[in-house]
Formats: structure tokens, sequence, C-alpha cells
């Protein structure tokens, strides 16, 4: 990424008409993106910063607080790790600060296939996540511009993500010789875009239950770890520029994952094959910010789109969806364990820690396998276990785990589904969805009735 001071100063996101200079004495209107002297590029970073503030932001932490994951202790983290929140705790910023730049881009550079490419993953990322979180909202009147979008059905959301990302890839696909290098996540690369695209694609399959759409896309998805989509913070003295986790600790706003049930997963996975002694001191969260030096070290890089999710889903689509399901599920699984253990688990802090992610086999799923010690599951589901499992854990700090626990409540997949408990003895009801922003109830005439945090949204509902 380029290492450049603005790249996380809220005060100094480029505007529209930061770069007025550039046009100076033409007879256009220099704040007009659709001027030709303009190379509407210059306004990418507008919405790719905000991707990131959105996607490691606050509902990300909200999604990991909600699913065992992390811990508030003080001032606002408290209330939301108890699950006290109102209307006034959320919003659909991304609308204005995602939605609206990628447009006005597309519309500057309607032949540009890599501009037009990027600005559709953002798009369906901000969409297909607003979705997943709320359930019904607004999309497809979003882009025609009305002033009270109505609010889509949250499938039709996702069916809409689907299309767009097709459109992304076709794109991206057909550019083979890009001229965009001001490109803070790739660096102008469309194969790297692509793939993010196709695992979105995978990701949302995965929402509604579309294993084998799930499975097609995920072969063509972050096909490395040098692929994966991360936010990577720099290296300066902007503290606005750091990792988000250490961010809202420097703020005194405390998070830790000290005595969540991620880490008293980890603890409990020991076996002949498994070591995860470095994933725990990685995973470790101290309330005191410059105290972590694993996942939430001030430049530590923060997961959106990865590798390690693409795995993931191979594994747990192909072992619901294909007919050698188990053979290919297995096949991702190790293949995501040979990455654990060549370091991949870890950064450079943990390396000296101890760590083991040995390749499965057949038999330790089977009754009396280390996988399956009871012999209380068929082969297929311990593996099923353990590949969700493996996503709670992998997945930690992005969506995924929130998302799978709510996909598999409620439903027959108790046996596999991670036991995730309440954050207090009071509550009665695991969260299903967040509320809807308050602006959003009080300025959209087609804002429907919330119907609250403990109400599954549709594609959850049984």
């Amino acid at each position: 990424m380029k290492k450049l001071s603005i790249y996380l100063s809220f005060a100094c996101i480029l505007t529209f008409v930061s770069c007025s200079s550039v046009v100076e004495g033409v007879n256009d209107n220099p704040n007009d993106l659709t001027t030709d002297e303009i190379d509407a590029g210059l306004y990418m970073n507008t919405p790719e910063i905000n991707s990131i503030l959105i996607h490691c932001g606050d509902q990300s932490r909200r999604a990991a607080m909600w699913s065992g994951q992390l811990v508030g202790v003080s001032q606002l983290y408290l209330t939301d790790y108890l699950y006290q929140v109102t209307a006034s705790s959320f919003d659909f910023d991304g609308y204005q600060s995602v939605i609206t730049q990628t447009q006005h881009i597309r519309e500057a550079a309607p032949n540009n296939k890599l501009y037009q490419g990027m600005c559709r993953v953002m798009e369906a990322y901000l969409f297909g996540s607003y979705a997943s979180l709320f359930g019904d909202v607004p999309c497809s009147e979003v882009a025609t511009g009305e002033s009270y979008p109505a609010f889509d059905a949250q499938k039709d959301v996702f069916a809409y993500c689907q299309t767009i990302l097709d459109e992304a890839i076709t794109n991206l696909e057909a550019e083979t010789t890009p001229s965009y290098r001001q490109d803070y996540i790739f660096s102008g690369s469309p194969t790297k875009w692509c793939e993010s695209a196709y695992t979105l694609k995978a990701r949302f399959y995965m929402l509604t239950k579309e294993y084998d759409k799930a499975y097609a896309a995920a072969l063509k998805g972050v096909s490395d770890s040098n692929n994966s989509m991360l936010f990577v913070p720099l290296t300066d003295a902007v503290t606005t520029n750091k990792n988000r986790l250490w961010y809202v600790n420097n703020l005194n706003e405390s998070l830790t994952t000290d005595g969540s049930y991620l880490m008293k997963l980890l603890a409990s996975r020991e076996n002949s094959k498994t070591d995860e002694t470095a994933r725990i001191a990685y995973y470790t969260i101290h309330t005191v910010a410059n105290a972590n030096k694993g996942i939430a070290a001030s430049t530590e890089p923060q997961r959106m789109i990865t590798y390690e999710e693409n795995l993931l889903t191979l594994a747990e689509a192909a072992l619901r969806s294909q007919p050698n399901g188990f053979t290919l599920a297995l096949s991702a699984l190790n293949t995501l364990r040979a990455y654990l253990a060549a370091g991949g688990c870890v950064n450079s802090n943990f390396l000296t820690s101890s760590y083991a992610y040995d390749s499965y086999e057949a038999s330790d799923f089977e009754a009396g396998g280390i996988e399956n010690l009871d012999g209380s599951l068929t082969a297929t589901r311990a593996l099923l276990r353990e590949i969700i499992e493996e996503r709670y854990i992998s997945g930690f700090t992005t969506y995924m785990p929130f998302d799978d626990a709510r996909r598999l409540r409620g439903t027959s997949e108790n046996d596999v589904a991670v036991s995730i408990p309440f954050n207090t003895s009071t509550a009665t009801q695991h969260i299903e969805r967040f509320l809807y922003p308050n602006d959003e109830i009080t300025g959209n005439i087609n804002a429907p009735v919330d119907p609250g945090l403990y109400s599954p949204t549709p594609v959850n509902a049984n």
C-alpha cells in the first residue's frame, strides 16, 4: 500500500474539491468529476479509505463481541458488550462515504475497466455487509439517488450483490494493462481485486445457504495469502492511521480477549496434531494499547477478505454440496493448516512460540479419532464441526464468526455449531441483527418498523 500520511486521517480524506488546482484555467467546472482533464482514479482513495473504516470499525467490533470473541470492559464497549444498544448506536454512513463516491467515479470513467471493477467490488462489499447485519436495507434506490430509498428484501440485496460482482469480474478479467497504481489496497492489481470479488460471491452464497454456488465461486477466490484484502496501517506518528483495535484501546475505550469464549476454545483445541500456544498469544488483546504485539498491535494488518476465509469456504461448501465432498473438504482444511504451520497463524513476534498444525487424515474424524473421541458424530459431521470451529477462530476480527453463528443457530446444526455463551447472565437470546440507525428511521419515510435485535434476518429465519 502507498505510505501516504493521509491514509486514515479523518480530517484529511480527499474531497471532490481537493484537486481543483489540477484543472485551473480550463473552461469546465474544476470540481466536476466528469471533466475529461481529471483522472477519476484520483478520487478512488475516498471510498477505499471509507471501506476500511467501515469494515474494520465499530460494526466488526460489535459482531466480535456478540459472537464471544471480544470483551468490552469500559465506556462504549462495555455497554455494547452487555447488549445495551439503541438505534443511535448504528449508522448507514457507508451509503454516502462509499456508494456515492464509487458512483461518481463510475460515471466519470465509464470505459475504464479497472475503475469500474474496483468500484463494483466495494459497492457489493458494503451492500452485502449491511444486508447481513441489518436484514432488509436500502439498495436499488440508493443507486438511483432517491431521497427516500425503499428498503429492499435481504435476499434481493444479496442477489443484486451477485449481479454487480459478476459485472466487476467481467471488467477486471478484461483489464490486461491497468494504468492505475495509486490503489491503497492492491496497487492496481486486477487479479487481486478479481479474486476478492469471487470470495465475496462465495461469502454471500454461504449466507443464503447456496453451498454449491459458494463452492464454485471460492474455486476462483483469494488464492494466496499475499492476495488477501487487508488494511495495512502506516508506520507514521499519526494515531488514526493505525490498527483499529489498537486505536480504540489507545482512546481508553477498552476491549480485550481476556475471558472471551474465543480464548477458551483455543485452549481446548490441543491434540497430537495441534498446538495453539502461539495463536493464543497472538490473539491476546491487552487493554493497554501499546502492550499489544499481536493482532491488535499498532501496525498489524487487519483482515477484510482473506485467503483463510476462502479456503474454509471451499472446505465447508464442498462438504455440503459436492459428491466427493469429504475428500475435497479435508484437502482444503489441510491446505489451511499447512499455511498456519508455515507461520501464517501469527506475526513475527510469536514465531518462536510453539505451534503445530499437522495434516489431518480421514481416520481422525472417525469414531474414536482425535477429532471424534466420543464417537458421537459421523466422520462427515466431525469434519464439518472442525471446519466451522476453524472458521470461528481464523475469522476473528471479521464478520465470519457472527455470520456463521446466526446461519447455524436454531437449526439442526447444533451438533457442529460453535456454542457461544451469553455475555451476561440476564440474557436469554443471542443478538440476531443490528438495529436500523436512528437517522434512517427519522429521516426516511420508507423506513420499516425495526424488528429488534433478537429477530433473525430472513435468510436465518427457520
